[in-house]
């Protein structure tokens, strides 16, 4: 019996090495494919410029403050104001004025492809004599954009901006972003990953996203030591490899791809839109500002569904803006939004649009 069991505690032991030996060599494996990835990180930025996204331990990611520099390839500028809305490459980034028009959404508001002054945020602005805050962030959902107003009212920015307006862009593709924990993936260089909402049992509520802050850290070890490999590097990497390589593979299989899997899809669209609209009007009503909602189709036969009207009857103090309507009124080209970014003619007409729509409440 005491061969028997000191051999069963040999075999035991056994596997217990096998397995540590096996666990080891596939941590070593991707801490070396990690260390790769960091490398092309440093060496090769992506499209926009270093530093421009930041981890948000509440929204996932976000633009960060104070960012300037062209986009990659030189078409449009990119610059943030020290509060984080987009300015042009001329403005100040620390001046500001209070009373102005807000506008939340992903890069159709931001205005991925145009210059700042040609976003229709600015453009309406301009029109109105009044500041604009341009708050929309490439690859955003109507759960970000939310949670980005909640993080500038408890920093005190809100309070600073007072806005008279706050115009919330919507289109068709949000809607799934908001229940997926992974944002459409601008470029594996950027590690992203996203708060979401979720329905348990009748509750509909936002979850948090998973915690990536260890990825974020590494960027910036990499970007300040260079990217050759040090004892430093690698037992930092090895350590934290379980909790980023979920993330690393995650983003492998999602770059350069624009469909996403849909997740939570108990939480219907008229629950998504209704929870948004009525959170984004009890948080900006104490400043009495005014709720546009802009829709803006992606495609020239895309115009606002079943449930978007419905919550917009819903909601009778929100100004609605069909921007399906407005390109067509003003005979933009299906060239100039189709399938792509909306160009300068696009935010003109929503612009033109969004103005002649709030024109009797001035």
């Amino acid at each position: 019996m005491k061969y028997l069991s000191s051999r069963n505690l040999y075999y035991i032991l056994y596997v217990f090495v096998v397995i540590v030996v096996i666990l080891i060599g596939f941590n070593i494996y991707f801490t070396i494919q990690i260390h790769n990835q960091l490398g092309k990180i440093v060496s090769q930025p992506g499209r926009w410029p270093v530093g421009a996204y930041v981890y948000d331990p509440v929204i996932g990611f976000d633009f960060a403050p104070n960012i300037s520099g062209p986009i990659r390839d030189r078409s449009f500028y990119v610059k943030s104001h020290k509060f984080g809305y987009r300015i042009g490459k001329h403005e100040d980034a620390s001046s500001f004025r209070s009373g102005g028009i807000l506008s939340l959404g992903c890069s159709y508001t931001y205005g991925d492809e145009v210059e700042s002054e040609q976003t229709f945020t600015q453009l309406i602005a301009d029109s109105l004599g009044i500041p604009a805050y341009n708050y929309g962030v490439s690859s955003f959902s109507y759960i970000h954009a939310l949670l980005k107003a909640q993080n500038l009212k408890e920093h005190g920015v809100l309070d600073k901006l007072k806005p008279t307006y706050v115009i919330l862009g919507c289109w068709s593709g949000l809607l799934n972003r908001s229940r997926s924990p992974y944002p459409p993936i601008l470029s594996e260089n950027i590690p992203l990953v996203a708060a979401h909402i979720c329905k348990d049992e009748n509750e509909v509520s936002i979850h948090p996203p998973v915690k990536i802050d260890r990825a974020f850290e590494l960027i910036d070890l990499y970007r300040k030591e260079g990217v050759g490999m040090s004892f430093k590097k690698f037992v930092k990497i090895f350590f934290i490899v379980p909790q980023i390589l979920p993330l690393y593979l995650t983003n492998s299989q999602k770059s350069g791809k624009s469909g996403e899997a849909v997740y939570n899809d108990n939480v219907t669209d008229f629950e998504i839109y209704d929870y948004y609209f009525t959170a984004i009007e009890n948080l900006f009503s104490p400043y009495g500002t005014q709720v546009i909602v802009l829709y803006m189709p992606y495609l020239p036969f895309d115009i606002p569904d079943k449930a978007l009207t419905e919550v917009i009857a819903r909601h009778p103090d929100i100004i609605f803006v069909d921007g399906h309507k407005a390109v067509n009124k003003f005979n933009i080209p299906e060239s100039e939004y189709r399938a792509r970014h909306p160009q300068p003619s696009v935010h003109k007409s929503y612009a033109w649009e969004t103005i002649e729509m709030i024109q009797p409440t001035l």
